[in-house]
């Protein structure tokens, strides 16, 4: 039978991405602040609590929490509706509508402490300690801190800890690398001037659409739980996706050179 995935942030970069990848093969169910033109879009502010959530919930097969501000520099005050409130109405919906699966965006940022440690290949696992939030400058003079951002991505891998434990379902944490918003997202539409260590995280589309539809379909027992690195296979790159690859079988297809 055709699974129905319920996808939050719909049409969001990756949203979009990822529906033109999953539609005819899964029945899609997308929500989103802003239907942006979408008939199909059921717009939802997830942020404010409201037992219609509940009934959008109840009958999937699996949700793909994406909505977020995307926005890393984001203040705290600015952080909290989107990042925050909605993401504990989400995992709330889904324990009350007994989703049995739930598929979380989270990101490179929960790492990004470790920017300028130094290591040895492909070094940065998931089993090392978080340390949320990485300091930046892409813009000259302009120095940005990304540790509110990470730190509700942290706080979803541990709700989705939590809502395994709780419940009978399992949860797929991805720390997403980065998904080029601008062209078609391929090597050469990324900036010339962005850092390396953002360049050496990319995921391509086709990867990450690969990625999230593994991390939907693959079989796994209840109560799973695992924190997995998204990135394409890129030379350079300090991240480990041996352990993607294990737990999700997945076999990236693109990679920076």
């Amino acid at each position: 039978m055709t699974k129905t995935v319920l996808i939050t942030g719909a049409q969001g970069n990756i949203g979009q991405k990822l529906q033109a990848h999953l539609q005819g093969r899964f029945t899609l169910k997308l929500l989103d602040k802003n239907a942006g033109g979408n008939a199909d879009v059921i717009v939802v502010d997830l942020s404010r609590w409201n037992d219609r959530l509940v009934d959008l919930f109840r009958g999937v097969d699996a949700v793909v929490h994406l909505a977020a501000d995307p926005n890393e520099s984001r203040s705290w005050g600015e952080i909290i509706p989107p990042n925050f409130d909605a993401l504990i109405n989400v995992f709330a919906a889904a324990t009350k509508a007994n989703v049995p699966r739930l598929v979380f965006a989270s990101s490179n940022h929960v790492m990004g402490g470790y920017k300028d440690a130094e290591g040895k290949g492909r070094w940065l696992t998931t089993d090392l300690d978080p340390k949320p939030g990485t300091h930046f400058e892409w813009t000259p003079g302009r120095l940005s801190d990304s540790t509110p951002y990470a730190a509700t991505k942290l706080f979803g891998e541990r709700l989705g800890y939590c809502y395994t434990q709780s419940t009978s379902g399992v949860c797929i944490a991805l720390r997403i690398g980065w998904v080029n918003a601008a062209g078609e997202n391929r090597p050469e539409d990324l900036p010339a001037d962005a850092p390396t260590w953002f360049k050496r995280m990319w995921l391509s589309t086709r990867d990450m659409c690969q990625l999230v539809e593994r991390a939907i379909t693959v079989e796994q027992p209840p109560h799973s739980f695992h924190v997995v690195n998204g990135m394409s296979d890129n030379a350079g790159m300090v991240w480990d996706i041996d352990h993607t690859r294990q737990v999700l079988g997945y076999i990236p297809q693109d990679g920076l050179t």
